[in-house]
């Protein structure tokens, strides 16, 4: 995280989705453990919802940076872009 805050990749605005990120991580822990406590293991509510969360997570993450394909995606950005005229460049 420090090298994408460094780099500008991730500013104070993107807060609350790198928080949503945590949660959705705090969220399939939980969902794990209630899983391997329940007498069903392969409960499929459970699993529904885990596999959603995870979705969510992995998602996120990409948004980020937070994937090795992501993270290639951005280290591929050259910094020769004449970012100038695009009024959407958040800094």
């Amino acid at each position: 995280m420090p090298g994408l805050i460094e780099r500008g990749i991730v500013t104070k605005s993107d807060l609350s989705g790198i928080e949503e990120l945590c949660m959705s991580r705090g969220i399939i822990r939980e969902i794990e453990a209630a899983r391997r406590a329940s007498p069903d293991p392969l409960d499929k509510v459970l699993f529904g919802m885990q596999n959603r969360a995870m979705q969510t997570a992995r998602q996120l993450a990409a948004e980020y940076g937070l994937s090795p394909v992501s993270r290639a995606r951005v280290g591929s950005a050259s910094g020769n872009d004449d970012d100038a005229s695009n009024p959407f460049m958040v800094q």
